[in-house]
């Protein structure tokens, strides 16, 4: 999995994990897909091409470690090669690859409980990930961290902002919550709360997010702008009083949250999976019950009623929560990680 101009945020985590890695000094030969569109049968003709070339590249080549993400996803040529393969393996798991069962899953589970490696983007998941497969050798790494150089706050004209701005960015997709913002907008609207929502992404549930937006009368307020590309995301996250985060899934991290965190602004996000390992109630965003768009309405108006004090407040502990995952220390911290547990060289 990787982005494409098709696709921006398609394996973005893939995309980073490869340039810092370039960026410590190692060697980086890559098989990908670039595609996640098309009919059943484009998307089996694609994965073909990829088990195909990284089973034979496995077979030809002679690397000192071969590194894996999206786990369940990735793994099957892996697991084929594996008994002519010597070099020592890591799997990068990043949420969903491994939480769900599934036929493909019994085939890899063994494979990734003999990974030498088995690296997580959050505590969330390293403690689910060690019940599952018994594995004592799990590092966390919060998918690549933040650029703070690219994430970060921009003065913004007053003439930029429309009323109270909420945003949202994701996949339009079952599970990211998309529906439940809605639910809560339209509350908010029937008590006469007047406000902007941005709206950023693409997905398979497009159709049926702008049918829900009109159904529920709200075409004023909610602004569809369509999947934009990683480094345009800063000046939209600026634009916001508030992000909100409304998945029902439970996200390995959500690294979204924190990029809009790193701009300075406030998370709203569901309490499931590791958004509460970065969300601190009360204090740089506010937490809710996964799918109670009452409950979501109600924080968003305690943003909408608070001072420039404590909107101040949030915003300061928003920014100063996002610096610990700051990708260049995630960056330096890998590296460290596979040198020392495989005495790579540069």
């Amino acid at each position: 999995m990787y982005p494409s101009p098709e696709a921006p945020y398609f394996g973005v985590f893939v995309k980073n994990s490869e340039e810092q890695l370039l960026s410590q000094g190692f060697t980086v030969n890559r098989v990908v897909i670039k595609t996640t569109g098309g009919s059943i049968f484009s998307k089996l003709k694609e994965y073909t091409k990829f088990f195909f070339l990284s089973f034979f590249k496995l077979l030809k080549s002679d690397f000192d470690v071969v590194y894996v993400h999206y786990a369940e996803h990735s793994l099957l040529p892996v697991c084929f090669a594996r008994p002519w393969v010597k070099a020592p393996l890591v799997v990068n798991a990043h949420g969903d690859d491994i939480l769900y069962e599934s036929i493909i899953s019994s085939l890899v589970k063994d494979t990734i409980k003999k990974s030498d490696l088995l690296v997580v983007p959050s505590d969330y998941f390293a403690n689910f990930a060690r019940h599952k497969y018994d594995h004592e050798n799990i590092f966390v790494s919060p998918s690549g961290g933040i650029d703070t150089r690219l994430f970060r706050p921009i003065d913004v004209t007053n003439e930029d902002r429309r009323a109270f701005t909420i945003g949202f960015v994701s996949r339009i997709d079952q599970g990211k919550g998309w529906d439940v913002l809605l639910s809560a907008l339209r509350i908010l609207k029937s008590r006469g709360r007047g406000f902007n929502a941005l709206v950023i992404g693409g997905g398979g549930q497009i159709q049926e997010f702008k049918k829900r937006i009109k159904g529920l009368e709200l075409q004023d307020s909610v602004q569809y702008l369509g999947p934009k590309a990683h480094r345009d995301l800063p000046g939209y996250f600026n634009l916001m009083d508030v992000f909100v985060f409304p998945t029902t899934l439970p996200e390995s991290l959500g690294l979204v949250g924190l990029e809009a965190m790193a701009c300075g602004i406030p998370v709203i996000g569901s309490e499931i999976g590791g958004l509460p390992s970065y969300i601190e109630d009360h204090s740089n965003g506010l937490l809710f019950e996964p799918g109670d768009q009452h409950q979501l309405a109600k924080c968003i108006e305690f943003f909408m009623d608070s001072s420039e004090l404590t909107l101040g407040m949030f915003k300061r502990s928003a920014l100063n929560r996002s610096k610990q995952f700051d990708s260049k220390s995630v960056e330096v911290q890998m590296a460290k990680k596979l040198r020392d547990r495989f005495q790579c060289v540069d």
